[in-house]
């Protein structure tokens, strides 16, 4: 008969996440894991499989988290006013009580590059057409701009993001409004 579980799922995948995020997939063993989430290697495997199975389950949480900001970015429709809103709201989800981890999804890319696995790959890529559907509709908001002017702001943003998720883990809170402020002065 199998044994009952001595955890909730949900708990030790957020710690999971956290451990991940901190560290980054390959800099987190399953003897850490086991530590953090307080089960042991054998509970590990029997519940997810493996740490790669592990993973991409942390990445989901972490993305479901994420979309609750996202979900307040497309109920504005404020323009640009409404794309650097989501900026700040960004950099501090991604900077959570001061923990200068930035943004697992781009910690992730960051770290395997192309070479990422495709489960994990499809969860990032969803991510990204989702933030550039709300870049270019709310760049759109402004006619004036015209198809080519939107394609370059849209690529352009979608690298600032990226680019503020890593300067989230290094610079201070002065450094991060700057950058910001800066991204939208001339668009």
């Amino acid at each position: 008969m199998p044994r009952k579980k001595q955890y909730k799922e949900e708990e030790v995948i957020e710690k999971a996440m956290d451990l991940f995020w901190k560290n980054g997939y390959k800099n987190t063993s399953l003897r850490m894991l086991s530590k953090e989430m307080g089960i042991n290697q054998f509970s590990i495997n029997a519940s997810f499989g493996n740490k790669q199975t592990l993973f991409l389950e942390s990445l989901k949480l972490y993305r479901s988290k994420l979309q609750k900001l996202i979900n307040s970015f497309e109920k504005s429709s404020n323009g640009i006013g409404s794309i650097k809103n989501f900026f700040y709201q960004f950099a501090e989800f991604s900077d959570q009580n001061n923990s200068k981890n930035g943004c697992l999804m781009v910690n992730t890319i960051s770290e395997f590059g192309l070479d990422v696995n495709k489960k994990v790959a499809s969860i990032i890529s969803n991510y990204e057409k989702q933030l550039r559907t709300l870049f270019k509709q709310n760049l759109e908001y402004n006619s004036s701009k015209d198809s080519q002017t939107i394609k370059t702001q849209l690529n352009y943003l979608v690298l600032a993001i990226g680019g503020l998720a890593l300067a989230n883990k290094i610079h201070d809170k002065n450094a991060i409004e700057d950058y910001i402020e800066v991204t939208f002065k001339n668009l």
